[in-house]
């Protein structure tokens, strides 16, 4: 995912707007396989100011995930906020992200905001019942009798 900030790093104080999509292929994050059911967009502002690149706006993907309670695979749109800093030399651990020329590759900044956003846990909505934790079985597509008569 390329930026070409040419225009903004010539006009200093000026916002620029882009809106940018890219297909992701499936990553490994936290022990759990990530898989992009969409292409990720990032619909953002950024702007120059002599030293540093200022970029925010919000990433929308739709991810394929897997619920928590019942272990059934579901889709999950995700809205995130997304603000970040570029500059041309690297500082003291100020968190900023360094370019060098006109082009800013942002897909290591995408892809830390999409992992820090996401849920530890899914759930494929609020009232499902999960799984038996006797028999296993789905408790919101079957019924068992592994529990009944318990006090």
């Amino acid at each position: 995912m390329e930026l070409n900030v040419g225009d903004a790093l010539k006009q200093p104080g000026k916002a620029f707007l882009a809106i940018l999509e890219e297909a992701v292929k499936p990553q490994c994050y936290g022990g759990r396989q990530i898989e992009f059911l969409t292409p990720v967009r990032l619909e953002l502002t950024y702007s120059y100011d002599g030293g540093a690149l200022t970029l925010s706006g919000r990433l929308n993907m739709m991810l394929s995930s897997r619920c928590a309670r019942c272990d059934e695979l579901f889709a999950e749109e995700f809205d995130i906020p997304f603000s970040e800093r570029f500059v041309k030399s690297a500082s003291a651990d100020d968190g900023s992200y360094v370019f060098e020329g006109e082009k800013l590759e942002l897909i290591t900044a995408v892809m830390d905001n999409i992992f820090l956003n996401l849920p530890i846990k899914s759930v494929c909505n609020e009232t499902c019942k999960g799984l038996c934790p006797v028999c296993g079985c789905n408790l919101n597509l079957n019924t068992c009798t592994c529990n009944q008569g318990e006090d």
